[in-house]
């Protein structure tokens, strides 16, 4: 009886924090108290701890809490339609810089590193040492004149990258205003790839790049996932699969996700673990790993689902 007591105390407690109790905790309105009469051994500042827990528990539960480029607060429902993950991060092993995942049945995620030319000239043979597989970037739009290049390195990244029997995958970082750029986009794509043989889905790297004269800073939601739209659907068109990769605000804030979770996802948080409901074939978990072969920085990734499937 007991137990049943603090359950309902903490049941009555949760629903008047739904209903605008929980203002106490931002520092406005009066601190909310109840009768502890049938909860022996509980005070109003045990209960306040609880309700405060599992207010937030609810919350993580049902909303997506990001904040914006403005420092506004946003909570976004969680959609019913993408499927969740079921993960349990704390099988993640690390050695300091590079992360393992553990799963059930004893096997260990892929480590794998993102590149381009920023990362300058590469000794892929060092690099075939540490990770399982490299994505390397073939393009890009400037986000203020939308002009399309090549990256500097990407014929040499290539090359370097198979002779050295690592798995590749492409990626090229969008700026498209439209559906039409989008598809522009993939062709110019398409039209690069040359010969090399693809183990992981082409990738559409979709940022904010958050300077002020961005071409996509006045974007709608519907904008920006057009956008992205037009170079899923033409990748996948060619026979070829695709995938999308950003971070946590740009998926929640920029793009319908029930749209985008059609093709795998790629995720980019930097973090101990990721703080997100779904499921993702990679998460993108630090800018600044140190893998053997590459001078300074650079991006690492763990597989934690076949992109290809």
């Amino acid at each position: 009886m007991k137990n049943k007591a603090i359950i309902w105390g903490i049941g009555i407690c949760l629903m008047a924090l739904m209903s605008g109790c929980q203002k106490d905790y931002y520092g406005k309105g009066l601190p909310f108290e109840m009768s502890t009469s049938k909860l022996p051994g509980y005070g109003n500042e045990n209960i306040k701890v609880m309700c405060e827990d599992n207010y937030q528990r609810f919350m993580h539960a049902s909303y997506i809490t990001v904040i914006d480029k403005f420092g506004n607060i946003h909570n976004v429902k969680i959609s019913a339609n993408i499927k969740r993950h079921d993960w349990d991060f704390s099988n993640l092993d690390s050695d300091g810089t590079i992360k393992d995942y553990v799963f059930e049945d004893g096997t260990v995620s892929k480590v794998g590193v993102d590149v381009s030319e920023h990362q300058g000239a590469i000794n892929w043979e060092k690099v075939a040492s540490a990770v399982d597989f490299a994505y390397i970037r073939l393009g890009y739009r400037g986000y203020t004149g939308g002009n399309i290049a090549l990256d500097a390195c990407y014929s040499a990244n290539m090359e370097g990258a198979v002779a050295a029997g690592i798995p590749v995958g492409v990626y090229f970082y969008s700026q498209a205003t439209s559906y039409e750029e989008g598809v522009e986009e993939a062709n110019f794509v398409l039209g690069n790839l040359g010969e090399y043989a693809l183990s992981y889905p082409i990738v559409l790297d979709r940022e904010d790049p958050m300077q002020e004269d961005a071409r996509t800073n006045d974007l709608t939601v519907e904008e920006h996932t057009q956008a992205v739209l037009g170079f899923l659907d033409t990748i996948e068109a060619s026979g070829r699969k695709v995938m999308t990769y950003t971070n946590r605000n740009y998926y929640t804030l920029y793009l319908d996700l029930e749209k985008i979770y059609q093709h795998p996802v790629w995720y980019a948080q930097y973090a101990d673990e990721p703080d997100w409901p779904h499921e993702f074939a990679i998460w993108q978990y630090t800018e600044s790993g140190e893998i053997p072969g590459i001078a300074g920085p650079v991006d690492l990734d763990l597989q934690m689902m076949d992109p290809n499937e």
